[in-house]
């Protein structure tokens, strides 16, 4: 499908690439994998901020924020001091994996985002994913990708095309990473 090298000097050449990237009855089933090696004193975690105007914006009172985050049960049952409200986080750290699913994982990234028609309009959801090297609590950012969908009152799901963030989004996602998770440095 795709590939986005890493541009910096750490890992140049490097790169993540999109596997799967396909659009659902309800939303959009996206695979990302790397070929970045590892590091001894760090690991290799994705992080991922949204932006949107749909069910999580409405109950968590947030345009930008690190996923996973939401409604509170399921998976979602650690509240941020740092953001107060009926919505929680699914561990305390800002990565995508808890520690678990990481250890437990392949390495690569893969999410199945969902949502309702709206009543009327249209819902828009975007998503920035990035590879990160974290060691304590230091989090670089590699590469990142910007990808999500629409979803129109008529049920339909309009895919979002799959790019590099803008400078813009990449701030939002750093701020939103700040915001959640301000005992981390991002960069």
């Amino acid at each position: 499908m795709r590939k986005f090298t890493i541009n910096g000097a750490v890992h140049k050449g490097k790169h993540i690439e999109v596997t799967k990237y396909i659009k659902t009855a309800d939303g959009i089933e996206i695979q990302i994998k790397h070929n970045v090696p590892s590091t001894a004193g760090k690991e290799l975690r994705w992080v991922q901020t949204v932006t949107e105007n749909g069910t999580f914006f409405k109950a968590c009172k947030l345009r930008t924020y690190v996923d996973p985050f939401g409604k509170s049960g399921g998976i979602h049952t650690v509240a941020l001091p740092a953001v107060p409200g009926v919505c929680k986080a699914d561990d305390a750290k800002p990565f995508y994996y808890t520690d678990a699913e990481f250890a437990a994982g392949d390495g690569s990234f893969y999410d199945r985002p969902s949502e309702s028609p709206p009543a009327s309009g249209r819902t828009w959801i975007k998503f920035i994913t990035a590879l990160t090297e974290v060691t304590g609590t230091k989090v670089h950012h590699l590469v990142a990708i910007s990808w999500g969908f629409d979803r129109l009152s008529d049920g339909t799901v309009l895919a979002a095309a799959i790019v590099r963030p803008s400078t813009a989004e990449m701030k939002a996602h750093g701020q939103a990473l700040k915001r959640m998770y301000p005992g981390y440095t991002y960069t």
